[in-house]
């Protein structure tokens, strides 16, 4: 919204963009990183920049599944997320969802990520947060895999925020938001956690 007239490239482009701004002006350290919805897929990205050292990483409303291994040209234009699937009101997803992206931009945002494997490893270069916003049926669908994920060894904490929707913690609620990323940093710089925490608020 803040670049009108430019088009989205890839999750890689905009994560080499951010690490090149980290290393250029905080010399490659930074002590949060958070990314949410689809923003999360830039975020593993820029958590691969073997140039940077990352303290704190939240991805909220992160997708555990990976895009399917297809090539084929791309169908029908997308529309908004419903109101109901992101638990808000039509007044609240309205202004979170940017509608005025062009169609490369939206075809690019998929195109780069098909047949691609998250790498979850890179959990472990950082303290990784993973928070969802259950209200609505978005992030219930998005966080499925985390039991998997424990399974497997990857470091990470969880926080289910039971009364928000997908993204509501900073959408709506910037204060208690700032008060939770704060915590987070408080805790990753405390003490380096392994395994899984859940909470419920």
């Amino acid at each position: 919204p803040d670049e009108p007239g430019t088009e989205f490239v890839s999750p890689m482009d905009e994560a080499k963009r951010l690490g090149d701004h980290i290393v250029e002006h905080y010399g490659g350290k930074i002590d949060i990183l958070y990314g949410i919805s689809y923003g999360c897929r830039v975020l593993m990205e820029v958590l691969s920049d073997t140039r940077l050292t990352i303290t704190t990483t939240i991805a909220d409303g992160m997708s555990l599944r990976d895009y399917p291994d297809i090539k084929s040209k791309w169908g029908p234009r997308r529309k908004k997320f419903p109101a109901k699937m992101t638990g808000r009101t039509p007044d609240e997803a309205e202004r979170i969802l940017y509608g005025k992206a062009t169609w490369h931009s939206w075809k690019n945002q998929d195109y780069y990520l098909i047949g691609k494997k998250t790498d979850y490893s890179l959990f472990e270069k950082t303290d990784m947060h993973l928070w969802y916003g259950i209200k609505g049926t978005v992030d219930k669908k998005l966080s499925r895999g985390l039991d998997d994920l424990k399974s497997r060894g990857y470091p990470f904490l969880v926080k289910i925020f039971a009364d928000l929707g997908h993204g509501g913690l900073a959408g709506e609620h910037p204060d208690e938001f700032l008060k939770e990323v704060r915590a987070a940093h408080e805790r990753s710089a405390g003490k380096k956690t392994d395994g899984e925490q859940k909470d419920e608020i």
